[in-house]
């Protein structure tokens, strides 16, 4: 990067943060990456916007989580919010040892078998939707594709998976939301308030959970988890267990229904490709790694420089803050020819949406069934569904999903 690139970058990212660059930040990539790939930047980060810098920045042994030490040393007050500290003390906020441990636990619970069952009872659950929809479909009335079907369906499918009633689930879709400003890279006082708040109500609920669960286990991961031994005798703390749970409630059901709305957005703005898939239904399964690259969910993932490295040719110190902007990389021309086109049959590019290596998204398997089955059933139930208005985003970069997604299906 050059002294020259500098007021480029800056601006570029500038860009990416206000309402119109979080509407449509990949004019704003495109601009970043052209000025400077990998950016120390003076909002007190390094941003990478590159295919193979943020590979290297998931894959290399030179950058982990900024873990709870980091932040004693960088952010002192930090554990004054519950929110916070309940991130940096479950996986995606801790680095191996301790994280390869917990993920060991967990996916002793979390296992393919478990996850694959649920392939059914999605399709339930869709055409169960889907069919109540026939009376708005006939009479034109436009419904909202993310409250009716993006948001109901994975939330369900994480209780089920948990052991929620079906009953508890209303707030938790507030709660989630608002626990989500813990991923972005500028957060209000007032926004870590509520997340603070809306992240105790979840947790109070899941102790509650696990209590129940001790003294009548049922075959769901609650009581999976609340059993779980390694061979070594190893287990789930108090804490951990409740965290845990916690962590993959939330994060099972978010990104999910976000990219459920940007698929069909997606879909409705690229016709071509609408077409193609009402004629290749069997296309659906290859095209997920497509949607998710084209307009994924999760825009960044936040590292930190273990040890003093170079990145691209820029020269980091250690302790530096990294955010891997997934979504530039998922638009890098050099990796993704013509990456701004929803291609469905694209060759395998290995998009980044689900992450690489020790942090790879855990529940991914589960997110591309349910986006599989998901987006199938609502295009054989209604081949002609169109937008039928502009869909209003939830504010936000890290976290890039639609608040609501008028439609009409034919």
């Amino acid at each position: 990067m050059t002294l020259a690139a500098a007021p480029a970058a800056e601006a570029a990212l500038l860009d990416m943060i206000t309402s119109e660059g979080k509407e449509d930040p990949f004019p704003a990539y495109d601009r970043l990456r052209d000025a400077a790939p990998v950016f120390p930047s003076e909002l007190g980060a390094c941003f990478v916007s590159t295919y193979p810098e943020c590979r290297e920045v998931l894959l290399g042994d030179a950058f982990g989580m900024a873990d709870s030490l980091w932040f004693d040393a960088n952010q002192p007050g930090w554990r004054e919010h519950p929110l916070l500290r309940h991130v940096y003390s479950t996986m995606i906020g801790n680095n191996p040892p301790d994280h390869s441990r917990l993920r060991r636990l967990v996916s002793y619970a979390f296992t393919a078998r478990r996850i694959e069952s649920l392939r059914s009872y999605i399709t339930e659950l869709a055409d169960g939707i889907l069919e109540s929809l026939a009376g708005q479909a006939a009479s034109g009335e436009p419904v909202d594709i993310q409250s009716a079907l993006a948001l109901p369906i994975p939330i369900a499918v994480m209780a089920q998976l948990l052991g929620v009633p079906e009953q508890d689930l209303p707030p938790f879709r507030d709660w989630v939301r608002k626990c989500g400003v813990m991923f972005e890279v500028v957060v209000s006082e007032e926004e870590l308030a509520e997340g603070d708040a809306a992240f105790l109500a979840i947790r109070e609920y899941f102790s509650e959970l696990i209590e129940e669960r001790r003294r009548d286990p049922r075959d769901d991961m609650t009581s999976a988890l609340v059993a779980v031994r390694d061979t070594d005798g190893d287990r789930l703390t108090e804490d951990e267990l409740v965290d845990t749970l916690v962590l993959l409630f939330a994060a099972g059901f978010e990104t999910t229904a976000g990219m459920i709305g940007n698929a069909v957005v997606a879909l409705d703005r690229n016709p071509a490709q609408l077409a193609r898939l009402r004629e290749e239904p069997g296309l659906l399964g290859p095209a997920v790694d497509e949607l998710t690259r084209f307009d994924g969910s999760i825009q960044m993932s936040r590292r930190v420089a273990l040890r003093d490295t170079v990145v691209g040719g820029v020269p980091l110190s250690k302790g530096t803050p990294v955010v891997a902007l997934l979504g530039a990389a998922n638009r890098d021309p050099e990796h993704f020819p013509d990456p701004g086109r929803l291609v469905l049959d694209r060759a395998d590019e290995r998009p980044l949406s689900f992450g690489l290596g020790a942090h790879y998204c855990l529940g991914a398997a589960l997110a591309r069934i349910e986006l599989e089955v998901v987006l199938g059933r609502l295009y054989a139930w209604y081949p002609g569904v169109r937008l039928a208005g502009s869909p209003t985003r939830v504010p936000g970069l890290a976290l890039r999903r639609f608040s609501s997604v008028p439609v009409t299906l034919r």
